[in-house]
């Protein structure tokens, strides 16, 4: 673990072992007053220019990641729960988790219309018309942006057709780049190290820049060589925007979707310009 990374491993640590009932008061108020230097390193994060993308130092992708796990914790307080669910935590009201992500400099997504780089899938209310186009039909958590840079997706309910989400496979594959959920399994590049070495993990990065969607500018490639090349490249894209299948009914737990990254403007359908980072 790096040092910078230590605030938010004292809060992550405080929040496992609460059993209290008012986590807002107890932990997050205080935590944010006594970490004002976070919120202002996020301005900072904000305002640095780039071409288009502007260029991070490992530690500060490992400190985004840190924060992540914060906002992940968080959100498991709107996210439904499976029977035997990993995770117990205190909860926080919807206006407690949008006061803690504001004292940071956040920024709510504010997009009605569903979109896959400021949505993700929770539920799907499936239509019998197979070709009717995905709807937000309720936000369970907001999302926020810093500036450009996506923090976190607000959390959806999605009314659709099965010619775009497929309810068994939307709500229960393995979602990436993601550390907790008590309703699907997750996965990110964290998992399998040890406690401290765990936090060596990079935040994944995607940016709204002028009309531009840029996915996982960060892309990874596999330290072994080439992966999952039974994957088409329309499920490989479909994977990288969503970060888990939706209508993909091949094995989804196994899967290395680090090293892909794409651009597309916004509203359009994806471009045939995925390519593979390196």
């Amino acid at each position: 673990m790096h040092t910078d990374q230590q605030p938010y491993r004292d809060l992550y640590d405080a929040v496992l072992s609460y059993e209290g009932e008012a986590l807002s008061h107890d932990l997050l108020r205080p935590w944010l007053a006594a970490n004002d230097g976070e919120r202002r390193w996020l301005d900072q994060l904000r305002a640095r220019p780039g071409h288009p993308v502007p260029a991070l130092r490992p530690e500060e992708l490992w400190r985004l990641y840190a924060l992540s796990r914060i906002v992940q914790l968080l959100q498991l307080s709107f996210a439904p729960a499976t029977p035997g669910a990993a995770w117990d935590l205190a909860r926080v009201s919807r206006g407690e988790f949008e006061e803690f992500m504001t004292a940071l400099g956040m920024e709510p997504i504010e997009r009605s219309g569903f979109h896959p780089f400021f949505h993700e899938v929770v539920t799907v209310d499936q239509l019998g018309d197979d070709d009717a186009p995905a709807q937000v039909a309720e936000v369970c958590w907001p999302g926020y942006m810093l500036g450009p840079l996506l923090i976190s997706r607000a959390g959806c309910r999605v009314r659709t057709g099965r010619a775009h989400l497929l309810k068994e496979v939307a709500e229960r594959s393995t979602l990436y780049w993601a550390y907790a959920r008590n309703h699907r399994p997750v996965a990110d590049q964290s998992h399998g190290w040890g406690g401290s070495s765990q936090w060596r993990t990079s935040f994944r990065r995607d940016y709204a820049l002028d009309g531009v969607l840029h996915y996982n500018v960060d892309a990874r490639p596999h330290p072994g060589g080439q992966r999952d090349e039974d994957l088409t490249a329309a499920e490989h894209m479909e994977l990288l925007r969503h970060r888990c299948f939706v209508t993909c009914t091949k094995p989804g737990d196994d899967r290395w979707p680090y090293d892909l990254s794409f651009t597309e403007t916004v509203d359009s359908a994806p471009a045939a310009n995925m390519s593979s980072g390196g």
